[in-house]
């Protein structure tokens, strides 16, 4: 009894001369209350039975959970298919399972159309690069499915436009624009300005790139081609500003410091040009344009003639 009054005149006191503990008695049910109503609430990924929480199943891959309407609607049993085949890559030497997978959704007959439509925009996707006739193909038959599929049709101009099927394309990406809302529409509107860009239709390409940029400040590929116009068109402080930013985002890629020396050599400044086609190579020792273009500069330099030292003329 003695413990408890003593204990009780000492929160008394406490509570009538101390604000910061007055404070503290109100702060700590509220806190515990809250982490008790999130440890509740909150979403535990996987089944608690067969994948504790915390702890990803023993030989699966470790893919990320995406909360995706993509991803919605699937029949269960193909669930493990659907978080392969929509997973991003690692290398080259991961592509062919994620095909696989893809595959196995195309030609489950489960699979109702809306999801057909992913299924083969996403393999796709995946073979752009690879086996662009296959992805061409895919893209075609997603949008039979679904011909006002905006991704679909900007991935398909993807493809026309390495096949100069520019006509092809820019109708695809004019169409998927106008489908898209504006704040999903960057890569569409970078393709369409690279597209105009190759057109020298330096004005409409500035117009994308930059709504490109405003929507996926992160896109290393649309500064480049701002670069590229801005250069074209003489704007040399922001085709440097532009060339460093694609860099800085892409920087084991030595394509920016190749557009940095062209316009160093420009203005003139043939040295700093040198050294940036010298950290391109560094980057990537086999690219054909920065070891070019850097004999050629090599070549002038040497070729210029020696300053001629000042003529005396006997004046003091």
């Amino acid at each position: 009894m003695l413990l408890t009054a003593r204990m009780a005149a000492l929160h008394s006191a406490l509570w009538d001369h101390d604000r910061w503990y007055r404070m503290a008695w109100y702060v700590w049910p509220a806190a515990l209350a809250l982490l008790i109503a999130g440890w509740i609430c909150v979403e535990k990924p996987g089944n608690a039975s067969s994948n504790p929480w915390g702890k990803p199943i023993a030989g699966t891959p470790n893919f990320p959970v995406r909360r995706s309407p993509i991803l919605a609607n699937w029949p269960e049993k193909l669930q493990n298919d659907v978080m392969t085949c929509f997973s991003n890559p690692v290398n080259m030497a991961t592509l062919q399972p994620l095909i696989d997978a893809c595959t196995h959704l195309v030609e489950n007959k489960e699979v109702a159309d809306p999801q057909l439509v992913n299924a083969y925009n996403q393999r796709g996707w995946l073979q752009r690069q690879s086996q662009p006739d296959h992805a061409l193909a895919d893209y075609d038959s997603a949008l039979r499915l679904q011909p006002n599929w905006p991704a679909a049709l900007t991935n398909r101009a993807y493809i026309y436009l390495t096949r100069n099927r520019n006509d092809d394309a820019m109708n695809g990406l004019n169409k998927a624009i106008d489908l898209f809302p504006p704040a999903q529409s960057a890569y569409a509107r970078y393709l369409r300005g690279y597209d105009y860009f190759r057109q020298k239709k330096y004005d409409l390409a500035m117009e994308d790139l930059n709504e490109s940029i405003k929507h996926a400040p992160n896109s290393a590929d649309a500064y480049l081609t701002r670069g590229e116009v801005e250069q074209a068109e003489q704007q040399w402080d922001a085709a440097l500003r532009d060339f460093d930013q694609f860099s800085r985002l892409a920087s084991r890629s030595g394509r920016g410091l190749i557009g940095k020396a062209l316009v160093l050599e420009s203005t003139g400044h043939i040295p700093e040009a040198l050294s940036a086609l010298d950290a391109a190579i560094a980057i990537e020792p086999s690219n054909q344009a920065a070891l070019t273009a850097r004999d050629r500069l090599r070549a002038k330099q040497t070729a210029a003639p020696a300053p001629q030292p000042k003529q005396d003329d006997g004046k003091d």
